[in-house]
């Protein structure tokens, strides 16, 4: 049996919060005490936080709820003739291992995957995503792009449209957006969206989406997070199963792609407003060395962002460009 398979099966022993014993362990992994006690520091690792207990064992901090692909169908309110999805334990990050798929095989548009954990998650300009285990959501889409490669502009906007109205219908309140692809919570960061773009020899192009979205974030990784930051789990009046959540993301984003695809940025661009934090808010635009600052005027229909200053409007599109507010 693989080291990957058995970490599985272990986070599945455990999985029910209950205190588990090394000997219980050992014995249904076939393995030694000692190797239990190896692969629980691997869990650790992966941002699983446990407890361990001379004379009871091991357990997990809370119990947890493993993502269920059955579930997640069960779960699913559209697309009768939805495209196929698959869940992971644990990748690299959900976006290279969907890039790996589509050069592996012909993927139908919005095939997608799920993953436990990520031990190389991206945020944009390089940015590490903190991806502990069965904490959050890690969910990336295959979607190409009829248009080539200039079809995707404006696509993580509609995406991040998606997201925010997915969010309000859970009953989440003061939902926001920031240019050009994060989703907030009364000002705190909850979400983020990673779009990878692929031009094929034959000059057609796809996209792969990544969205990462805190769902129940362990207290053991937040020292690694430098911005304010929340999680569904502390934003949503009841408790919810995380299957549920996966399988309502999963069906907005798949409806708001389609809708992209037929009537493109134009359809997204007042629902966007709806949600723009910045929207007539003076802020300052850092571009490596240089900065910008002006009043935030929202995107236009390609999705750039408008920024007012004292010479007129000026759009300004994604790239190494940081937001903020002014102070």
């Amino acid at each position: 049996m693989k080291q990957s398979q058995r970490l599985d099966q272990l986070i599945q022993q455990l999985s029910d919060g209950e205190f588990h014993s090394g000997q219980s362990l050992g014995e249904q992994l076939n393995i030694s005490r000692a190797a239990v006690n190896q692969h629980i520091h691997k869990l650790e690792e992966l941002g699983l936080e446990l407890f361990s207990v001379s004379g009871k064992g091991y357990k997990l901090s809370q119990q947890l709820e493993l993502l269920d692909k059955e579930k997640i169908k069960q779960a699913t309110d559209h697309f009768t003739n939805e495209p196929d999805f698959a869940v992971y334990s644990v990748v690299d990050s959900s976006n290279d291992e969907l890039k790996l798929l589509a050069q592996e095989q012909k993927l139908a548009a919005g095939y997608s995957v799920f993953a436990e954990a990520q031990t190389a998650g991206r945020g944009r300009r390089g940015k590490r995503w903190i991806s502990p285990f069965g904490s959050n959501l890690y969910f990336s889409v295959y979607w190409p792009l009829a248009e080539g490669i200039h079809g995707a502009m404006g696509l993580s906007l509609a995406v991040g449209v998606a997201l925010a109205e997915c969010f309000e219908s859970l009953g989440i309140e003061g939902v926001g957006l920031k240019w050009p692809n994060d989703v907030y919570i009364k000002g705190k960061k909850v979400s983020g969206i990673l779009v990878d773009l692929e031009t094929l020899a034959d000059g057609s192009a796809h996209s792969i989406i990544g969205i990462g979205i805190n769902l129940k974030m362990p207290e053991s990784v937040t020292q690694h997070i430098d911005q304010a930051w929340t999680d569904i789990s502390s934003e949503i009046p009841t408790i919810m199963s995380r299957n549920l959540i996966a399988a309502r993301v999963r069906d907005s984003v798949l409806a708001c792609l389609s809708e992209y695809d037929a009537a493109g940025l134009s359809v997204f661009q007042e629902r966007w407003r709806a949600y723009d934090q910045f929207l007539d808010k003076p802020v300052r635009l850092i571009m490596g060395q240089r900065e910008c600052v002006g009043t935030c005027r929202g995107i236009d229909e390609n999705g750039a962002l408008l920024v007012q200053d004292e010479t007129g409007v000026k759009r300004y599109f994604g790239g190494e460009i940081s937001l903020r507010l002014q102070q």
